[in-house]
């Protein structure tokens, strides 16, 4: 089987782009997903369960390229036994190293089931050159690993950011695919035409210094459970609430909630900008994830608790 690793920080398009893999491949090959994230409760995971042509295997509370990483090789070696898939897509959490994970996918265990592990880096063009900025090394392993490179949130930044990070993604792998896009739509034959990068390239270029996990100061998580239905109009008010900082200073939220009007909802907050996407299939628990730092969590739980989400545990 082909393993593609779908690499990115926290907020990049990763599940974005692998639900528009699953939807324009599954008629076609047989795929499997491995999703890892950064918290406790696991929605990504819950997303692309809505497809029920494709296995998904969640591993959470732990980062697959660490503490989990004898988790992932036991469990890429169950898929390939029990599903044998075509395709493997895995998406590690944000904060995975290209190094650790390689070496565990590499592991001899795997080698009869995998013909191909390919990377795909996806950047936030909108956040890219601060984060850069305070993680190069680790920016840079991802590249240089890079089978393809997709530049997503284009229409959210300028034309000259966009020429920057393609330029830096070129001078560091010349050997990768460059794509720039929004939403994270990649065209079938940019994503199936990348071949994975040789092995002695890859192990030439990230050594153990470019293997440290980005820069992670000062976060802080809520990762819990809500129950109930929401007004859909407070909390659309509470999303804004939290891309404004009352909350605190917010990187990344996410979650899954029952609403009066409009049933289970997937909601978004990436690079400043909330999105909201149905479900297609009813869920047991909404969930709710936020990172950041400075949280003001009292305040937090007492503005959720207005939209009616009274029974969200603490």
């Amino acid at each position: 089987m082909i393993i593609d690793v779908v690499i990115g920080f926290l907020g990049s398009g990763k599940t974005t782009f692998m639900l528009g893999v699953i939807t324009a491949l599954s008629h076609q090959q047989k795929l499997a997903v491995i999703v890892n994230e950064f918290g406790d409760i696991g929605i990504d995971g819950t997303v692309l369960k809505e497809y029920d042509d494709t296995e998904v295997v969640e591993l959470a509370s732990g980062c697959i390229c660490c503490s989990l990483s004898k988790d992932l090789v036991a469990q890429v070696e169950m898929i390939a036994c029990r599903f044998a898939p075509d395709r493997l897509l895995i998406e590690p959490s944000g904060v995975a190293t290209v190094a650790s994970l390689l070496m565990a996918l590499r592991s001899l265990k795997l080698e009869q089931y995998v013909d191909e592990i390919r990377i795909i880096c996806i950047l936030d063009a909108v956040n890219f050159s601060e984060f850069y900025t305070q993680n190069r090394l680790y920016v840079e392993a991802q590249l240089r690993a890079a089978s393809l490179v997709i530049i997503n949130k284009a229409d959210l930044s300028t034309k000259e950011a966009v020429v920057e990070v393609r330029e830096l993604a070129a001078s560091l792998n010349a050997n990768a695919v460059i794509v720039t896009t929004t939403y994270c739509r990649v065209l079938t034959a940019d994503y199936l035409s990348p071949r994975e990068i040789p092995e002695n390239f890859i192990d030439g270029n990230i050594d153990a210094g470019t293997g440290q996990s980005p820069v992670a100061h000062g976060l802080e998580k809520i990762s819990m459970p809500c129950n109930g239905s929401l007004r859909f109009a407070a909390l659309d008010e509470f999303l804004r609430d939290l891309q404004r900082g009352e909350f605190g200073n917010i990187l990344r939220a996410k979650g899954i909630v029952h609403t009066r009007e409009r049933g289970w909802v997937l909601f978004n907050l990436a690079s400043g900008y909330i999105s909201f996407a149905p479900l297609r299939k009813p869920q047991t628990a909404g969930k709710i994830f936020v990172l950041g730092n400075q949280l003001a969590r009292d305040a937090f739980f007492a503005s959720l608790d207005a939209c009616d989400g009274k029974e969200a545990s603490r």
